[in-house]
């Protein structure tokens, strides 16, 4: 079986090792204009960062995203209706809007030729799920890499990042592999010596992705993380 990367980053998370992004893509995600730790993986809008945050609150992080799109102009008028509602209130986004974006995302990609990806659903957060490209022509791979890439910026790719950012880092943090270390002590994990470059070592092949205490934590900071062994998780594009 032909399959993407068991563990691939999913947002502009200050982390430089993975493939692409939460909603997966095949190569790069990456969006004009937006920030890039090093990795094909960062498809967010660019966000000002005060000393080690993203930004100042979250509704001025809504807002750096908006300002970012003001570049590119890629961001769909869906999604960008609902972080300017973001922007000028307190900067959060609604559980009926996070569910409607994804919602949107996967009809784009259904619009598209594709078959429905089926979500993965981590404590109340989703992401895309990896991906079995046997069968698929390189020319087929090209179209869906595009596909993808196209239907996650337009619909879900900033709002994703500014909902997980709220319930999951409300301190805005830019030091995500120090968020994700703290979460897999919280979890029971990892041990209180456990250092954020024990963590950087370890994301290669040493972590357990089958666990789903390890796979939350790395969702809500950035990555997706993809059992390799669980053949059932992946989405064959063709069906």
């Amino acid at each position: 079986m032909n399959k993407t990367s068991m563990l691939h980053m999913i947002a502009s998370a200050a982390i430089t090792v993975g493939l692409c992004c939460g909603i997966m893509s095949l190569s790069s995600c990456s969006r004009p204009g937006s920030q890039n730790p090093g990795s094909s993986a960062s498809n967010t809008a660019s966000a000002p960062k005060t000393g080690s945050k993203l930004a100042s609150s979250l509704k001025a992080y809504a807002q750096s995203m908006l300002d970012g799109d003001k570049q590119s102009s890629q961001m769909g008028e869906e999604q960008k209706a609902i972080i300017e509602r973001a922007a000028k209130g307190d900067g959060t986004v609604s559980r009926a809007d996070y569910e409607q974006a994804w919602a949107n995302y996967r009809k784009c990609i259904v619009d598209r030729g594709w078959t429905d990806p089926t979500l993965k659903h981590l404590d109340g957060l989703y992401a895309a799920p990896p991906i079995d490209v046997e069968g698929l022509s390189d020319a087929q791979q090209h179209k869906l890499d595009e596909d993808l890439q196209y239907c996650s910026i337009t619909y879900v790719t900033d709002l994703d990042q500014l909902y997980r950012t709220q319930v999951a880092n409300p301190g805005l943090s830019s030091a995500n592999y120090q968020l994700i270390v703290a979460c897999l002590k919280k979890n029971g994990v990892v041990g209180k010596d456990y250092t954020s470059d024990k963590l950087q070592d370890d994301l290669g092949d040493k972590l357990d992705l089958s666990d789903s205490a390890v796979q939350t934590c790395l969702v809500k900071y950035g990555y997706s993380a993809n059992d390799a062994r669980d053949e059932s998780a992946y989405w064959k594009p063709l069906g």
